[in-house]
């Protein structure tokens, strides 16, 4: 199961401003997952159909970032 962190509804003209906006959050995610010791292939997504494009962080990464500690938590 995948937990969205961020998702794009396709509208006619702006399909590709929505996804670039979709890769730069899925390469953030990205360098997140490297930085916490996890694999970015295996912990984040990036999915696309006719009407949006989604990313999405695995379960794994969310328990991660809920239940770890850290001063992330307090921004």
């Amino acid at each position: 199961m995948w937990i969205w962190v961020g998702r794009w509804v396709k509208k006619e003209g702006r399909t590709d401003e929505a996804r670039i906006a979709a890769e730069s959050v899925k390469r953030h995610w990205e360098e997140v997952a490297l930085d916490v010791g996890l694999d970015p292939a295996e912990n984040v997504s990036l999915a696309e159909n006719e009407k949006m494009i989604v990313v999405g962080i695995s379960e794994e990464m969310d328990t991660l970032f809920r239940e770890g500690g850290g001063a992330w938590q307090y921004y």
